[in-house]
């Protein structure tokens, strides 16, 4: 599959976990709605032969308070790791809280990493 074809199927799969809406590039919108979220690439590196394996870094917004952006994550990450996996649009290595720039400010974001398999 091409990057472009992967944006897409990491977006379509997003889109089935529970509260969150995928979009293939940032929503280019002067702030972010909770539960966005789209891949970006992280690294290519050469597999067997000349085949590519890519990994990916997806972002999800989370809400702007503390206390409802933890709640939040405790009760959506696992729908979020079946909705990538069960598409088979890669495995999920790690994921993390970072802040991400949002308009004026800056907010929460769910940080997924994955791999192609």
């Amino acid at each position: 599959m091409s990057l472009a074809g992967d944006r897409q199927a990491i977006a379509a799969a997003l889109s089935t976990a529970p509260d969150v809406t995928g979009h293939a590039f940032r929503p280019a919108t002067t702030r972010l709605r909770e539960g966005d979220a789209w891949p970006l690439l992280g690294t290519l590196e050469r597999g067997p032969g000349m085949s590519w394996a890519a990994s990916w870094r997806v972002l999800v917004a989370l809400p702007t308070d503390g206390v409802k952006s933890a709640e939040w994550v405790d009760s959506h990450y696992q729908d979020l790791v079946d909705a990538l996996e069960g598409a088979d649009v890669g495995f999920v290595d790690r994921i993390e809280p970072v802040t991400i720039p949002d308009g004026d400010a800056e907010r929460y974001a769910l940080q997924i990493t994955m791999r192609s398999e």
